[in-house]
């Protein structure tokens, strides 16, 4: 089966990395749930691991948008595994949730035919992307957003954990109640301009949920989603004495990856690179265990 794929010709293997796309590993609301797996090379041990859930409004994207994140932390023996969700108008909230907690379980499922460590693992999101890994990671502790599994995965994760060692959330929108717009409406379909829902859907509300260290990062000169929106996510996390850090990146723009070599990227990376050595790298699960 073949998808589209919005970044083509990612090299399949290098002297640090083997990729699988679009590997199917069940269906909800009649899609394929599927990702792509980057496998860091040179190790016997299990890897860390970086669960990536990609932007697009909720309404666009693919997996393929994690290459250059998931190239990059392979060679610092990183793994990747990047989840697709469904997309709005079509599968509005709690679809694309849903799906992505669902992904992070059959991840932690799944960590020895992955080979990666299921005791280090983190959360990594884009724009949209950025906006669910934070609702995931809160809304654990919110019985209201309770994921509904897949039928043919309830079974096998329905008493799988979703605990990460950290949570890395670039120029994503974390107060729905702030603005409306078109793009939230489909995303929360019916439930558009429901005071209560778009409460429910703010991460800045369930702040004092977190449990794993948060970094945001996002630019001065976004048009799309506006830098206050990760300042008022750090200060909410920060008033309710969680861990967060933030690094504002004067005059970058939303999707600031797109240009690879670009200070704004190269300052991103190196706060996110640190960020992971202190928060997932760690202790691997056999020392930890021995």
């Amino acid at each position: 089966m073949s998808f589209p794929r919005q970044i083509p010709g990612i090299p399949s293997r290098s002297a640090h990395h083997e990729l699988r796309t679009d590997v199917v590993f069940g269906e909800a609301g009649g899609e394929p749930l599927r990702f792509d797996h980057y496998r860091p090379l040179g190790t016997t041990e299990p890897a860390p691991c970086v669960v990536f859930v990609h932007g697009g409004g909720w309404a666009a994207g693919d997996p393929s948008q994690a290459a250059g994140n998931a190239l990059h932390l392979a060679r610092q023996g990183i793994a990747t595994v990047s989840l697709s969700y469904r997309l709005a108008p079509g599968h509005p909230f709690p679809a694309a949730l849903d799906d992505v907690r669902t992904g992070l379980r059959w991840v932690r499922r799944h960590a020895d035919e992955l080979g990666v460590d299921p005791g280090r693992l983190a959360l990594l999101g884009l724009s949209a992307g950025a906006h669910l890994v934070m609702l995931a990671h809160l809304g654990r502790a919110v019985p209201s957003l309770d994921p509904t599994l897949p039928a043919g995965l309830e079974a096998e994760l329905g008493d799988v954990g979703e605990d990460v060692r950290c949570v890395i959330a670039h120029y994503g929108p974390y107060d729905l109640g702030r603005r409306r717009n078109d793009t939230i409406d489909a995303f929360l379909g019916q439930r558009a301009g429901d005071a209560t829902t778009t409460r429910l859907v703010s991460p800045v509300v369930h702040a004092a949920a977190a449990t794993a260290p948060v970094q945001l990062v996002h630019g001065t000169a976004d048009t799309v989603v506006s830098w206050r929106e990760s300042q008022r996510m750090h200060d909410a996390l920060q008033a309710a004495g969680r861990d967060s850090e933030i690094l504002i990146l004067e005059g970058a723009p939303h999707a600031f990856q797109i240009d690879w070599g670009g200070e704004a990227n190269r300052r991103a990376n190196t706060a996110m690179d640190a960020f992971l050595a202190r928060h997932l790298v760690g202790t691997s699960r056999v020392a930890a265990a021995s």
